[in-house]
């Protein structure tokens, strides 16, 4: 399957995704997935990967690929700050099932990846999913790409149009 993540810049799904289990970064209101441990590190991953990034006063989605394979090696996604109705939240489908896979980047440069802006938590806040817009709730979802233990991309159109977290709490 080949996903378009922003615009013209596309990813093929791969069969390996990343065995990294999601954490929370508090102080920057994301989820991260990537070996680094400290800023050092972080700076240097930055510097050896490329894909999406933040940049001056932009807080776009994350997703980071080794330049030698294109395969994803990170990413890190931003929970937004308003959660959805009850009412938007309870029309979140739950199929397809998430399938694993990686990713593997088209071409070698960067992009901007649109940040979610609407939260939506399943009861008891077993699954937390985010999407760019309320929009995508108006039809089926068309895939799910578990791109690393419990964090699913979410697919409509061969769009990606947002990410879910399943089991926050752990």
């Amino acid at each position: 399957m080949r996903l378009i993540l922003d615009g013209d810049w596309h990813a093929t799904v791969t069969d390996g995704p990343l065995s990294v289990a999601p954490r929370f970064d508090f102080p920057g209101q994301s989820v991260r997935i990537a070996e680094y441990t400290d800023v050092e590190e972080w700076q240097q991953f930055l510097a050896d990967t490329f894909g999406s990034q933040e940049w001056l006063w932009d807080d776009p989605d994350e997703l980071r690929f080794a330049p030698d394979s294109r395969e994803l090696v990170g990413a890190g996604f931003r929970l937004p700050s308003e959660s959805a109705s009850a009412e938007d939240c309870a029309r979140v489908p739950c199929t397809p099932t998430v399938r694993p896979g990686g990713l593997r980047a088209d071409e070698a440069r960067d992009f901007r990846l649109e940040p979610a802006t609407e939260l939506c938590r399943s009861p008891g806040d077993a699954v937390l999913t985010c999407l760019r817009d309320l929009d995508a709730l108006d039809g089926p979802l068309e895939a799910r790409i578990g791109i690393a233990p419990d964090v699913a991309l979410l697919v409509q159109h061969g769009t990606v149009v947002g990410w879910s977290l399943t089991d926050p709490v752990r």
